[in-house]
């Protein structure tokens, strides 16, 4: 368990946060550029010290300013994934997992074994023995990871882990990021921009302004909390849900209360993503294809970012978001109150680990 107080003077702000993250949990730090997240990241790991403050990392103190106590960031037992990866360009993805354990001393049998173990967990044995400035991106992001747990950290930081891969890479290592930081039931520390990273890897999300924490709960209390803006600026459509699957064979994602059918081979817990256009709104049930129907109560009418465009928010036991032609909700005398159907195919429910 992490609990920590840090305090440091920073050029614009006082950075000024507490900090408390159990065991097997984990918790997204989300904010702007520029908020003091990394910096906290640096603070914790002993990269920098702080004016003020305590660190205590499963019952031991690492720095307390009033006792003068600050234990080097070799001794911290802390494993940091930076944001660039910090692979050694020089070495294979073997020897780059390897060089914390040798630091360490450790015997080249236990070494091998653990370095083995994280190779075939994350999916990196066929090329283990290759430089990994011939590595692909992914590659080199699931290498940075395993060489940040290869000693057994009792903390595990990750710094925007996959903000440098495309799009389609970070869809497919979101799941193995999650899967790999709850079987080493640490305590985790993520700093990230994105809402999907934290919808899928997140336990517990906190919102950092100007070095200060002003918000902390669920990851989806936090996005879909409009004073914080973050679910707009991707998709106002993103949860976290579980994959079932009914008797008849229909493959279903269920967030809160609601079961949408869609179209996966993932199973368990999900990111699930619909995009407002794909959302047709009605005033009662369409004879459609479309699978997805669902009755539901107008929150909210508001200006969506594409000019001649609405965003109508229903409560159909979530939020929901529909983008509808300026047009359409005059013609239609869409009002917020009213009850409306909102519907959608199986496609446009998109899934992601």
């Amino acid at each position: 368990m992490l609990n920590a107080y840090l305090k440091k003077e920073l050029r614009d702000f006082t950075l000024d946060a507490e900090l408390t993250v159990e065991d097997g949990e984990t918790l997204a730090l989300l904010g702007s550029n520029g908020a003091g997240k990394s910096t906290i990241l640096k603070l914790l790991a002993g990269l920098m010290k702080p004016d003020e403050g305590r660190i205590e990392l499963g019952g031991l103190v690492l720095s307390d300013t009033a006792k003068r106590i600050s234990r080097p960031a070799e001794e911290r037992r802390i494993g940091y994934m930076f944001q660039n990866y910090a692979l050694f360009p020089h070495m294979t993805a073997r020897e780059n997992i390897s060089y914390g354990l040798l630091m360490q001393k450790l015997p080249k049998r236990d070494c091998a074994l653990r370095v083995g173990e994280l190779l075939e967990t994350l999916g990196l044995s066929e090329v283990a023995d290759e430089p990994v400035t011939k590595l692909s991106g992914g590659q080199r992001q699931r290498t940075a990871l395993a060489r940040a747990l290869a000693p057994h950290p009792a903390l595990l930081l990750l710094d925007e882990p996959l903000s440098a891969l495309d799009s389609k890479t970070q869809e497919r290592l979101r799941g193995t990021l999650a899967g790999v930081i709850r079987q080493e039931e640490i305590p985790c520390i993520l700093v990230t921009h994105s809402v999907l990273d934290t919808l899928s890897v997140a336990d517990t999300t906190a919102v950092l302004e100007r070095g200060r924490i002003t918000a902390r709960g669920t990851p989806e209390e936090i996005v879909h909390n409009p004073a914080y803006g973050f679910a707009t600026a991707e998709n106002p459509n993103m949860f976290r849900g579980s994959v079932w699957v009914k008797e008849s064979g229909a493959v279903c994602v269920r967030v809160g209360c609601v079961d949408f059918r869609a179209v996966t081979t993932l199973s368990g817990v999900v990111t699930v993503s619909i995009r407002p256009e794909e959302l047709i709104l009605s005033r009662s049930r369409l004879e459609s294809t479309a699978v997805n129907s669902f009755a539901g109560r107008i929150v909210k009418i508001a200006d969506a970012p594409e000019a001649g465009t609405k965003f109508v928010q229903v409560d159909i036991g979530i939020p929901l978001t529909a983008a509808v032609t300026q047009q359409s909700v005059e013609r239609l005398a869409f009002t917020e109150g009213e009850r409306v159907t909102v519907t959608c195919k199986a496609t446009a429910v998109n899934v992601f680990g």
